[in-house]
């Protein structure tokens, strides 16, 4: 597989988790804000990050998903960061993603990241997992 670590981050937190991921796994980084979702096309993992913003995921997150082009035979993981409740960020991703042809094989979140004392070991351990099945 072929993954790209794709992310929008407000505080900080969700690309701190996005740089653990894309050190995992050996990927490219791209701050979607910066990006276009053109880049998306050469890879075949798409690994998306979010912050949390009253229970969806971030706006910036939800519109870039929906301009991706057809993900056929492609899969995505996703990944957030929140405060209070994650509510349906991830499954609200998941179900666009789903729109586009893109399989998602995992989901996962991170509670109350807070700045240089971040373990983020939990995450990458399961990723790790659904990597390599």
């Amino acid at each position: 597989m072929k993954p790209c670590v794709l992310y929008v981050s407000h505080t900080g937190n969700t690309r701190r988790l996005a740089e653990a991921i894309s050190n995992l796994l050996g990927a490219p980084i791209f701050d979607i804000t910066k990006s276009e979702p053109a880049v998306a096309d050469n890879y075949d993992l798409l690994v998306i990050g979010t912050p949390v913003m009253g229970l969806k995921p971030a706006p910036e997150a939800t519109a870039f998903v929906k301009q991706l082009r057809s993900g056929e035979g492609k899969k995505a993981i996703l990944f957030c960061t929140y405060t209070f409740a994650k509510g349906g960020a991830l499954k609200a991703l998941a179900e666009e993603l789903f729109k586009k042809g893109y399989v998602t094989i995992l989901s996962v979140s991170k509670r109350g990241v807070k700045p240089n004392k971040a373990d983020f070991a939990d995450c990458l351990d399961e990723i790790s997992k659904a990597v390599k099945q």
